[in-house]
């Protein structure tokens, strides 16, 4: 955490210099915000209602009664709610997403220090539940900062407050990696994993699929750790590396820039990120993402086509188990405007398993499909996603084989 305080207070104290916004004759529009609903674990579309809460009240904040002259006063309340928003997105959509896919009847715990928690009333029927669990919140996170990417693609770009919370988002991975100690330091990696640190636990929880280790052993912390075993070292070489990656997009980069300059500087509603114009009407750029799997560690690099008409979207995917390495790739649309009140998308992905210590002979090509509708008018909507998948592990989706499906209402201020 004091990593990321003096990201945030650097902000602050960068932002504090802008000059005073000029106030728009008429406001642009709040929103769309959503209440929506998904299926287990409720990543994505339940992102989409802590990324509104976040909007909303900021967007609220900003223009209530005695707002400030100094649009820069705005981060704030923007850093702060970001940082409680994130704990409910790495808690109860992450911890307790995969918690209620697992049907472990989760609970959460949030402190006034900034901390939080979540408890399970059954424990984890295997050690891959347990695998799945630990790594929940920062996969949670992580699908969030990918919705949010997507929502300042948008020609017309969204809204300032949401950076710093897709900012803090993309630091979740990066910051749990910095504060874990190598397994060659045993005594304080021990006491990591007693204390429930995740990535710690994601490590050994790995080892634990290896050696078929009892689930209550690794999930009451009673399992005894092989230090002598190389697996233990790759995997944590392999979280570093993957913490690094994750912090090398552009997107997130240029969004940054533009909160500071455009949002906080002049006042600007939205922020959108630069992009590579090679054309009038069509700009390139790059982004960075990853995820902790059950047998895997996987990193993705993704290439954005923006248009007025929408993002077109093309990924390339890194799958490593530390003994084996595969590969997958996927395509989308999104944010396609159809007609004056219709936007849709739609997304393909394909991947091979990779072979792995911990589900040996699982190495067979996986799929996953998925369409967006949204129907709005200036004050309100409807959307809604329907998917289906193959088993295996995509970011924010069930592990197991079937459909899933999303749906929530808009409203615009």
């Amino acid at each position: 955490m004091r990593l990321l305080a003096s990201i945030l207070v650097a902000t602050i104290l960068t932002s504090a210099t802008a000059a005073l916004a000029e106030e728009d004759p008429v406001p642009e529009p709040l929103g769309p915000y959503c209440a929506c609903y998904e299926t287990e674990p409720a990543m994505d579309f339940g992102g989409r209602t802590v990324a509104s809460i976040q909007g909303l009240a900021s967007g609220l904040l900003r223009r209530g009664p005695g707002r400030p002259s100094n649009p820069a006063v705005a981060a704030a309340w923007e850093i702060p709610l970001a940082l409680v928003m994130l704990l409910v997105q790495h808690e109860v959509m992450g911890h307790g997403g995969r918690a209620r896919e697992f049907n472990l009847g989760p609970s959460y715990g949030l402190g006034f220090d900034f901390s939080a928690y979540t408890t399970i009333d059954r424990p984890p029927g295997t050690v891959e539940e347990i695998t799945l669990l630990t790594a929940g919140g920062v996969e949670a996170t992580g699908v969030l900062s990918r919705r949010l990417a997507l929502d300042l693609l948008k020609p017309r770009g969204a809204e300032g407050s949401l950076v710093p919370l897709m900012l803090i988002a993309k630091l979740d991975l990066p910051l749990y990696v910095s504060q874990t100690e190598s397994p060659r330091v045993d005594n304080e990696f021990q006491t990591q994993f007693e204390d429930g640190n995740d990535m710690a636990n994601y490590i050994v929880s790995r080892q634990g699929q290896r050696v078929d280790a009892d689930p209550v052993e690794v999930w009451e912390r009673l399992y005894a750790i092989d230090y002598a075993d190389p697996l233990l070292d790759e995997t944590f070489d392999d979280l570093r590396l993957t913490a690094i990656w994750n912090l090398l997009d552009p997107v997130l980069v240029t969004s940054v820039i533009d909160y500071a300059r455009s949002h906080l500087g002049r006042g600007a509603l939205r922020v959108t990120p630069r992009t590579w114009q090679v054309a009038p009407k069509l700009g390139l750029t790059a982004g960075t993402r990853s995820a902790l799997g059950p047998t895997m560690i996987t990193r993705f690099l993704d290439f954005y086509a923006v248009t007025e008409r929408g993002i077109g979207n093309v990924y390339v995917r890194d799958l490593d188990s530390s003994v084996d390495r595969a590969f997958g790739f996927g395509a989308g649309f999104h944010r396609v405007p159809v007609g004056s009140r219709w936007e849709l998308g739609v997304q393909a992905d394909s991947w091979q398993q990779p072979t792995s210590l911990e589900q040996p002979g699982a190495d067979d090509s996986q799929w996953n499909v998925s369409g967006e509708l949204a129907w709005s008018t200036r004050r309100w909507g409807l959307t809604a996603k329907l998917g289906a998948k193959s088993e295996g592990f995509l970011p924010g989706l069930p592990n197991e084989r079937g459909s899933y499906l999303g749906f929530g209402a808009l409203i615009s201020f």
